[in-house]
């Protein structure tokens, strides 16, 4: 079995969201050398982790809803459906958490003329990107879970290099 250091599908969504991960620092650098180092406006601040803890919440609440696979899909049909799902739903939480950067930038230019503004959104983004997007045994865990709801086998786990089901006499209890 393919861990997930090995495992391709891991590594091309790790690839996916490093890459994104990278140009937020590296767009952090660019804006060093186009805006001043002023210290950002309270509000600007403000603004960016309210919205920060909104879209944490929307990705807890929304972020791995998933269609539940049919659980009369052969295997390979079932797999595929579930990698699938599980790339959609990273996509999205990809988007969401990348929001808050994409606002940083609007208001380091528009409100403070200071790159300190956007590290500010930066920093929720890349914190956003690590506990939701970050593809985990906890991100897969939980699309998973809405995948195999109704009782089918994806072996979503197993594609990505995490193993087995996490079924068992205490983890299902009725």
């Amino acid at each position: 079995m393919a861990s997930p250091a090995t495992s391709p599908a891991m590594q091309t969504l790790r690839l996916l969201v490093g890459a994104v991960v990278g140009t937020i620092f590296l767009m952090a650098v660019a804006f060093s050398f186009v805006l001043g180092f002023a210290a950002p406006p309270l509000w600007t601040v403000l603004v960016l982790l309210l919205f920060g803890a909104g879209v944490y919440v929307v990705l807890e609440r929304t972020g791995y809803r998933v269609a539940a696979v049919d659980p009369r899909l052969d295997p390979e049909q079932a797999r595929a459906q579930a990698i699938k799902a599980f790339q959609s739903s990273l996509i999205l939480r990809l988007v969401m958490a990348e929001a808050v950067a994409i606002v940083a930038i609007v208001l380091a230019f528009v409100a403070g003329r200071t790159v300190l503004v956007y590290d500010v959104g930066a920093a929720v983004s890349v914190l956003l990107l690590a506990v939701h997007v970050w593809p985990s045994i906890r991100t897969v865990d939980r699309v998973v879970s809405g995948l195999e709801r109704d009782g089918a086998r994806t072996g979503l786990r197993e594609m990505l290099g995490f193993g087995g089901s996490k079924e068992g006499p205490v983890t299902r209890l009725g």
